[in-house]
């Protein structure tokens, strides 16, 4: 797994809490998009996320996941 987002915004907080109470790990470190520099209508982030939006969950296999309550949903279905 791969999260993208932004260490200011609160649904990124909001997902990183939950990954942390599951106890899981991301494959990488958090991947930062700058939203007051705009980095997030960066090409390569809006082929990932085309609402230009953080956080941005990329899982192994599937689609990513963009928006915070569908990752935390995700998560508990998955990993109870």
């Amino acid at each position: 797994m791969k999260l993208y987002g932004y260490w200011r915004s609160l649904a990124t907080y909001r997902v990183r809490v939950a990954l942390a109470l599951k106890g899981l790990q991301l494959d990488e470190p958090e991947i930062p998009i700058d939203l007051l520099k705009g980095k997030q209508f960066g090409d390569a982030f809006r082929k990932l996320n085309p609402q230009s939006v953080v956080p941005a969950l990329v899982l192994d296999a599937g689609a990513p996941l963009v928006q915070s309550m569908a990752i935390l949903e995700y998560l508990e279905e998955t990993k109870p």
